[in-house]
């Protein structure tokens, strides 16, 4: 019934309009999070442990990734260089 005075839904849409925007809102700030933690988690992990690039080497001798043959010379490589 319509006595001139009732507005129907037009009261509430403007809540609902400020909780679409907050939704967004909480999404793009959930989004920005997870690529910075990403980000972060991508950093090199020699970087993070403090390990050098011997100790790497020697790890990776030591799993069987590398030959005698090639530990000696990236070895040699890392004294020339350094």
């Amino acid at each position: 019934m319509m006595d001139g005075y009732s507005y129907g839904w037009y009261p509430f849409m403007g809540i609902v309009m400020n909780l679409i925007w907050l939704i967004i809102l909480i999404v793009i700030v959930y989004f920005v999070c997870r690529l910075i933690k990403s980000e972060r988690v991508s950093v090199s992990p020699n970087i993070v442990s403090g390990k050098s690039a011997e100790d790497l080497l020697a790890e990776r001798y030591v799993k069987g990734e590398l030959t005698r043959e090639q530990f000696m010379q990236m070895k040699d490589d890392l004294k020339k260089s350094s």
